[in-house]
């Protein structure tokens, strides 16, 4: 996880780097139970806010029952913290094996990362930061439908709806049919692109570090924290409502 010093806490800082480390045992279907911290700390990092770093890791680690195991510390020019998650799956679930006539799930809802974002970028004062700064993961949801239903492919929403769904379509060699108008967005997003003049397809499909799960499944699932937004069909690519759309969002090395 990369953070502007000047956006984020220190326990923000802890709580995103674990959990954004934690979101992709979720996307495969495993249970977290350990990990491991580097930690690189400035010459001038006060006690306090190491403290508080380890108070946001602190939180998940309570929260999913997992243990910090080892790691290590060093005096750095910067402040960086490196994690290596574990744990375990009895089937892992991967992004290459979406099936024809599957429909498309996601849980939770989108948009509110990027917008959260951008309100911090520009000091606008908004509820909708809380979606970047601390957002859900959803470990103990994966669990509950891997047990629950046959679950062909997942992948988390980390670098935008676009880029990701894009990944599971070109490793499944499957079309991706998406309704927008079927993608859960809080209602609070929806007012802030409006406020702020946002194009709101625009950025609910390019919100990075949203941390929900894409998934696909020939079953109908009932569940209140998920909503089915599309289909699997023979083809290439993602099909925005009807329209083939690029990949577009988070690049790591642009």
């Amino acid at each position: 996880m990369h953070f502007t010093p000047s956006i984020f806490s220190p326990y923000n800082i802890g709580y995103k780097a674990l959990a954004s480390a934690l979101s992709d045992i979720a996307a495969c279907g495993g249970k977290p139970e350990w990990y491991f911290l580097n930690l690189g700390i400035r010459e001038n990092q006060t006690i306090k806010e190491i403290n508080e770093i380890f108070r946001g890791l602190k939180y998940l680690e309570n929260k999913y029952s997992i243990k910090l195991l080892g790691g290590d510390t060093a005096r750095s020019p910067f402040l960086f913290l490196s994690i290596t998650v574990g744990g375990s799956v009895k089937k892992p679930i991967f992004r290459r094996r979406a099936q024809k006539d599957d429909k498309i799930y996601l849980t939770g809802n989108i948009g509110g990362a990027g917008m959260g974002f951008l309100a911090l970028q520009k000091e606008i004062k908004s509820p909708i930061t809380k979606y970047h700064l601390t957002p859900e993961i959803r470990c103990e949801e994966a669990l509950k439908l891997t047990r629950k239903y046959r679950i062909n492919s997942m992948i988390d929403i980390s670098d935008g709806l676009l880029i990701d769904s894009n990944h599971l379509a070109e490793e499944s060699e499957k079309k991706l049919n998406i309704n927008f108008e079927n993608i859960p967005i809080p209602s609070e997003c929806k007012k802030f692109a409006e406020k702020h003049s946002l194009d709101l397809k625009e950025s609910v499909l390019t919100s990075g570090e949203e941390f929900e799960l894409l998934f696909t499944s020939p079953d109908k699932i009932k569940e209140k924290f998920v909503s089915e937004i599309g289909y699997i069909s023979d083809g290439k690519g993602v099909y925005i409502d009807g329209e083939l759309t690029p990949p577009r969002g988070y690049s790591h090395f642009e």
